[in-house]
């Protein structure tokens, strides 16, 4: 019998637990409970339970219900939160709810909408795609891809078409796919573990010393180059990990694998990539993805399939760090330098430092793969704290290094942006029938709507910032609120009618590149062009199957993707970040353009990167053009130990907003003013404006503080976030505080 006082966490903006009375009911620490909270009912976790409280125990209200679920939140996890709270100076509560998965959020009981996986019957299996005929578009293209994949999710046809489901139920129909729940898939497609590929030397050292260290905690930067295989190193990881009696291809006799592993990748674009190729490699293998593009009752489901300890591997973005996993054995955070690690709103966590304190204290081993590591990793590598795996060949045997050149645009006469040697590169191959990428970030058709008479650019009326040209739908946008308008026909300063975009963007590269290459196939990557479901999925297919001659894209297209046939990457506009007012631009520039220049000869056939700048001589291009990134990483943190910024000095941001600037600057100064009090060795600084003064109409500014260890800073954070709780300054602005944080 549970004791009589339970203390509950609730999704309420107060640093502190609830108490309520069991009334009876048998209820377990973990557990989701019905409460009253003022004039409603909201759902709570039990923390903790005590015989006692410090509030009259008559007054105290009985919890409404206790919900049945399974298996209660586990207590590592509750803990885990509980730090991540206390870190990131967030109410317990809040945090705790929002990493639950939104049906069990919610009053009604929550039920996971059975999952089916579809695999190929005998009669499927014994027939051949000729079966169909060619007008049978989609039928052929469900049919082939449970060849070659060997069985498909619900989330896999989705991705594949709209109209995928109609087509799967009519093979169903036909008797040529079975249907069997994702629970009874775990021997589903095939009962016999691949032979695993041969790895090169270095592939073989990083594997050796992980696993001659896999039953305890130990963090490994896995640093390799683009190609080099790191994805096969975490393969073959999971393989001994999980099935440490099998290293060659072996029958399995429904044996059950309890072991877990968690791969947390930065972004849900690189999720379906990865998730078809565990598929692949781990038939016999329970695997379950937790992304944002999920539905509510798909995001239920695998988040119980691995809470139950029955989904053997979990991949998924930031938020899956929180996810339970009973049996969990290691920790893979792919691409860990990536920003999208870091949540920007709510409780700002870093999920890469919340797995780390997770895999600490289970004390199992993470690995940290990246071609350019964080400068954060780098350093603690430095420091002994992180152990150093290079892999410095590339996995493929005949694949090269791509060829890195800087066009120096100074004294060129541009073709609407294109220099004559890339267009020239563009054109050879087209000619060869290979590939090409065009990379830019910046969505639109171009930057800014200028006047030629008085310099006017359309402004944003909400922000301080310019809007952004949108040919193709003849309207104006800002890429930070999403206000629009109807592009103006003359000037509303001047009323010159002598309007034209100025710049260049994702569309407006495509409609040159029309222009200038009339014959080639082109498909443009951004936000606009794949915001229709599956829109991406069909473009890549696409590009695998030779359709695409060249692609424009944004930074979705810089990692993770394989073209074979892709031979050129060509850079345009990326001066803007060499002279950035934000310390972090040369260390995120360096890595996106790796990135991007690693799509560029993966395979058989020789790479060349060309990237269009008027500083071609510029240490970072120096650097890039050898793929040398140690040594950039080495100049970088001199000049940060120089100048007292990260890693060599903890930092937090408090942050505040409001329709008008006045309260923004009364919060803040009070903030400053006790936070000095305090006399700590914590450098405070007086309120400032960033860079975006203005964003969606809400004036902003913040205070910055630094200390050389996180004991000092977190004790001013505490004592500002205690007496900004409730404050009557702090009712009429919106703030919060961001510790760790990547952008001033």
């Amino acid at each position: 019998m549970s004791k009589p006082i339970l203390n509950v966490a609730l999704d309420i903006p107060l640093d502190r637990l609830f108490d309520y009375l069991s009334a009876n009911k048998s209820v377990a620490v973990g557990q989701r409970v019905l409460v009253p909270f003022g004039k409603r009912s909201v759902i709570g976790v039990v923390i903790s339970m005590a015989e006692t409280s410090e509030f009259d125990i008559a007054k105290l209200k009985p919890i409404v219900e206790a919900f049945s679920d399974k298996t209660p939140i586990d207590t590592h996890l509750l803990k885990l939160i509980k730090f991540s709270a206390e870190y990131y100076q967030y109410p317990y509560g809040q945090a705790l709810l929002s990493a639950l998965p939104a049906r069990l959020r919610q009053i009604t009981p929550a039920k996971g909408r059975q999952q089916y996986v579809y695999q190929l019957s005998d009669a499927g299996l014994n027939d051949t795609i000729e079966r169909f005929e060619k007008r049978q578009k989609l039928l052929r293209r469900v049919f082939e891809a449970l060849q070659t994949q060997g069985f498909l999710t619900e989330a896999d046809i989705k991705a594949i078409s709209t109209g995928a489901k109609k087509a799967i139920n009519q093979l169903i129909e036909d008797g040529l796919v079975v249907a069997k729940s994702e629970a009874e898939s775990t021997h589903l497609a095939s009962q016999t573990i691949p032979v695993l590929p041969t790895l090169n030397d270095e592939q073989s050292k990083a594997v050796a010393d992980i696993l001659a260290e896999h039953a305890q905690f130990k963090a490994w930067l896995l640093h390799g180059i683009t190609g080099s295989g790191k994805t096969e190193v975490y393969m073959q990881l999971m393989q001994a990990i999980l099935q440490l009696d099998h290293h060659e291809s072996v029958e399995i006799q429904d044996a059950k694998i309890e072991g877990q592993i968690l791969v947390l990748v930065p972004e849900i674009n690189l999720t379906p990539q990865l998730e078809g190729r565990f598929q692949k490699r781990f038939p016999h293998l329970t695997l379950v993805s937790l992304h944002s593009n999920l539905s509510e009752s798909e995001r239920l489901h695998h988040w119980q399939l691995a809470q139950s300890g029955k989904a053997n591997i979990v991949i998924g973005t930031r938020l899956s760090v929180f996810t339970p996993l009973p049996h969990l054995k290691m920790i893979i955070i792919d691409e860990e330098h990536d920003g999208s690690y870091k949540q920007q709103d709510s409780m700002r966590y870093h999920a890469r430092d919340i797995a780390l304190v997770r895999a600490k204290r289970l004390n199992i081993p993470i690995i940290l793969g990246s071609a350019t590591p964080s400068l954060e990793s780098w350093f603690n590598v430095s420091q002994q704290k992180y152990a150093l795996l290079s892999l410095r060949e590339r996995a493929v045997t005949a694949a090269q290094l791509p060829e890195i050149d800087c066009i120096d645009t100074t004294n060129v006469n541009l073709k609407k942006g294109f220099t004559p040697q890339l267009i020239k590169a563009l054109k050879t191959r087209i000619e060869r029938g290979e590939q090409s990428l065009l990379f830019i970030n910046r969505r639109g058709y171009s930057p800014v709507l200028l006047c030629s008479s008085c310099n006017w650019i359309a402004p944003c009326t909400r922000c301080s910032a310019r809007l952004v040209v949108h040919l193709g739908k003849r309207v104006l946008r800002c890429h930070h609120c999403g206000h629009e308008q109807r592009i103006v026909s003359q000037c509303p300063d001047c009323g010159d009618a002598d309007l034209h975009p100025t710049g260049h963007g994702t569309q407006r590269l495509e409609e040159t590149l029309q222009e200038l290459l009339p014959n080639a196939r082109i498909a443009r990557v951004d936000r606009d062009s794949i915001s229709k479901k599956g829109a991406l999925v069909e473009i890549l297919d696409a590009v695998h199957a030779n359709q695409i001659d060249i692609l424009i894209g944004t930074q979705m297209l810089a990692k993770g993707h394989d073209f074979p046939n892709l031979t050129l990457v060509g850079v345009i506009d990326t001066d803007g970040a060499l002279h950035s007012p934000d310390f972090r631009a040369s260390e995120r520039l360096f890595a996106q353009l790796m990135q991007v220049s690693g799509r560029a000869g993966r395979a058989d056939k020789k790479g060349q990167v060309l990237i269009q700048t008027q500083f071609p001589f510029h240490e970072l291009f120096n650097a890039l053009r050898i793929q040398d990134y140690v040594s950039f990483a080495n100049a970088q943190l001199e000049e940060r130990e120089l100048i007292q910024f990260p890693p060599y000095i903890f930092t937090a941001l408090l942050r505040a907003e409001a329709t008008d600037f006045f309260p923004v600057s009364e919060l803040l100064n009070y903030a400053f003013e006790i936070g000095r009090d305090l006399k700590e060795d914590v450098t405070i600084y007086e309120p400032v404006r960033p860079q975006m003064e203005r964003v969606k109409g809400m004036e902003r500014a913040h205070v910055l503080m630094q200390a050389k260890a996180r004991g000092p800073l977190q004790k001013v954070l505490r004592h500002i976030n205690y007496n900004l709780r409730g404050n009557r300054l702090a009712a009429k602005v919106r703030w919060s505080i961001d510790v760790d944080p990547l952008e001033f």
